[in-house]
């Protein structure tokens, strides 16, 4: 007999041992299921990762994530405003469902699915991506083979689409499918899957944290699946609704406005304009409804959900490589026009009463043959095969330039023959041309952050003037570029609140300063020194180097110094055009430094002068009075144009600009292509005074506005 239990229960040894063996199998059995626990701790499976409808079932209770207890005040890689570099992003398979209908409680929800695949350049085990206002409800990590062959933006999104399948089937079954047991697809796979130990949020740089228990390893491709809800925005930023009538019937649209941060309150993504990456997408929306992105549609199908009722899945085409920010989505029940540029299928998308009213005939009119004169003034093929342009109600913008699919403000797209005047027309023009602009400067090539927005909306603002006075030659450009475009930032720029074109990158580390980036001197200012750059360099020489730059960082960033740097190679290819400096040297006088140049010639002696500016109340007391600008002087002596010279210190003589005679004079800056303003002798002026009383025909009808505009000026 054995030794008596605590209970009073005696056990022979044979049966003690087999208690011990039942123990262990128990102990090994609790630390499997703790194992199990801990994988899906950050990411219970209550939503399963198929077609199948019930996945999006928003009745069912969501998943709450909580930071692990020692994560407040937490030191982490979550502190940086930016992105890590240890994982970049390939390809997302992405899809969406945005109800047009409220819920209980008022709001529109939104659920989605997101695969992303990413590439880890170094080993880390941390994932951390952007995410903001979205409840993640599952998520899950696999390891894909290493060795496959990305190529961004060639992929038609057959081999991506093939891989994400597999992988997504492989995180529930651990294994590759027998129906996937091919040569490609048996490749994908090694290892196990991740356990998530935590999956949390911050606020402050809006991070979606996943902390895994082993760490991702250098070179390897991962498959990151993220299943979410939230709801549309109803203030017309991320994907909203927007509520409009037609035909005096009440109707509703869904339509996304992501730039510059927003992409992350749609699908959790690195929401950062240089991590570029291939989309795919579904969107699952009405019947009745139209659903359009940025690729073609290839495909639709039918969902029916728990409760019967039957939904449309559109499936588009695989994107070229692109920012998040440019991918767009439309849900809406909107009419179209419809033609055809050069292989590139154009829609123009409105109300129904407006298409009717025929009042997108005019910009479907214009759209193409802008596409193709910018195409042959950048030597730069359009990469996509449709363009959707589309007129909603309200958007809070006037367009945004999402790549194959352009939103904007109904009043900014549509024009009516019937109307008289023709500022609208010129208008629609503008801001048409400005979104075609940004395909090749945005789009196509787009700045590393967002401290060189002004390299998107500079060049766009720049040949939007260009289109359009293509379109409509009585748009003259250079009187057009004066009074839509000078003038305003001459005002702006005088001010003690004028910032400097160019901000340093580390500068904008938090998401609220980026907003404040799009306003004037992005815009305006950056527009007139990439004009005077051209006229300085010529034409020729600057759309050459253009070209150029848009062909070397196609599908990619770059930075203001690798425009300057690149034009530079061009510079010194060619003897025609002579600078004084290295054109970083120059355009760096301008672009990091605010306020306005004021260019004061003595016509007596022939010395010119620069200085800063200072208009009455607005006097720029933060000026730099030291600093030295490079300035392109171009100028006419008695009517007749002279060779530019460039004044590159405080004061320099210029023998030439020295008046003898009572009957001559001396104008600057002809047709106002340099960013700056022009004082005389009193001399100088009454001789202006009286030519253009006698005959105004020698002085270039801008420059007339502009001496009437710097004398008011210099009068504050």
């Amino acid at each position: 007999m054995g030794p008596k239990t605590s209970s009073g229960f005696y056990l022979s040894r044979t049966s003690a041992a087999l208690l011990a063996l039942l123990l262990a199998a128990l102990l090994l059995a609790l630390i499997v299921l703790a194992s199990l626990y801990a994988r899906t701790r950050g990411a219970e499976l209550a939503l399963p990762a198929t077609e199948d409808p019930s996945c999006h079932n928003l009745t069912t209770p969501p998943v709450t994530f909580t930071s692990p207890p020692d994560a407040t005040g937490r030191p982490g890689i979550w502190d940086n405003p930016r992105l890590p570099p240890d994982l970049v992003p390939l390809h997302y398979d992405l899809e969406l469902w945005p109800r047009t209908e409220p819920d209980a409680g008022g709001n529109y929800p939104l659920s989605g699915q997101v695969n992303i695949t990413i590439s880890c350049v170094h080993g880390t085990d941390i994932v951390l991506l952007h995410s903001s206002n979205l409840n993640i409800t599952l998520a899950q990590l696999a390891p894909l083979a290493t060795g496959l062959n990305y190529k961004s933006q060639q992929t038609e999104g057959k081999q991506w689409h093939k891989l994400n399948n597999a992988a997504r089937t492989y995180l529930h079954e651990e294994k590759v499918p027998s129906h996937l047991q091919d040569t490609h697809a048996s490749s994908l796979y090694h290892g196990q899957s991740f356990n998530i130990t935590h999956l949390w949020h911050t606020e402050v740089h809006q991070y979606l944290v996943l902390e895994l228990e082993r760490p991702l390893l250098a070179g390897n491709l991962y498959l990151l699946q993220l299943d979410y809800q939230g709801f549309l925005s109803v203030d017309y930023s991320g994907l909203f609704i927007a509520e409009y009538k037609d035909f005096d019937i009440d109707k509703v649209l869904v339509a996304s406005e992501l730039e510059p941060t927003s992409a992350r309150t749609v699908y959790p993504c690195f929401d950062e304009p240089a991590l570029k990456a291939t989309f795919k997408t579904r969107i699952v929306h009405n019947s009745s409804y139209v659903a359009l992105s940025n690729m073609p549609a290839i495909a639709t199908s039918e969902r029916e959900d728990k409760d019967g009722t039957k939904w449309t899945v559109t499936t588009f085409n695989t994107t070229l490589k692109m920012s998040t920010y440019i991918t767009a989505f439309v849900v809406c029940d909107f009419d179209y026009v419809r033609t055809t540029e050069r292989g590139n299928e154009i829609r123009v998308w409105a109300r129904k009463e407006v298409i009717k009213n025929g009042f997108a005939n005019f910009s479907l009119d214009i759209v193409g043959p802008i596409f193709s004169y910018m195409e042959d003034l950048f030597n730069v093929t359009y990469p996509l095969q449709k363009t959707d342009l589309v007129a909603m109600p309200d958007i809070g913008v006037a367009a945004m330039e999402n790549w194959g699919l352009i939103t904007f403000q109904e009043t900014s797209l549509m024009y009516d023959p019937k109307q008289k005047f023709s500022n609208s027309k010129a208008l629609t023009c503008l801001i048409v041309a400005h979104e075609i602009g940004h395909q090749w400067f945005g789009n196509l090539v787009t700045m590393k952050w967002w401290n060189d927005i002004w390299l998107n909306e500079g060049f766009a603002s720049y040949f939007e003037y260009i289109g359009a006075s293509f379109i409509d030659p009585k748009l003259k450009l250079n009187e057009l570029f004066m009074m839509h475009n000078l003038v305003n930032i001459f005002e702006r720029d005088s001010r003690a609140s004028a910032r400097a074109v160019s901000v340093k990158e580390e500068e904008i580390n938090n998401v609220d300063l980026i907003e404040p980036l799009f306003d004037d001197f992005s815009y305006n200012k950056a527009a007139a020194l990439i004009r005077m750059a051209s006229t300085f360099l010529t034409e020729k020489l600057f759309l050459k180097g253009i070209s150029s730059y848009l062909k070397k960082f196609s599908f990619s960033n770059a930075d203001q110094d690798g425009l300057w740097n690149h034009l530079q190679m061009f510079i010194e290819e060619q003897d025609e055009v002579k600078l004084p400096k290295p054109l970083k040297n120059i355009m760096d006088s301008w672009t990091w430094k605010k306020g306005i140049p004021l260019v004061t010639l003595n016509t007596s002696t022939g010395m010119l002068s620069q200085g800063v500016l200072k208009m009455g109340s607005h006097d720029n007391l933060t000026s730099d009075s030291n600093h030295t600008w490079i300035i392109p002087i171009s100028w006419m002596k008695n009517g007749v144009l002279q060779p530019s010279i460039w004044l590159d210190t405080k004061t320099k003589n210029v023998p030439e600009m020295k008046i003898i005679r009572d009957d001559e004079w001396i104008l600057l800056n002809i047709n106002v292509t340099g960013y700056y303003k022009t004082n005389y002798d009193v001399k100088n002026w009454n001789s202006i005074a009286k030519k253009l009383e006698e005959d105004i025909q020698p002085v270039p009808v801008i420059n007339r506005v502009q001496i009437m505009d710097d004398a008011f000026t210099l009068a504050k």
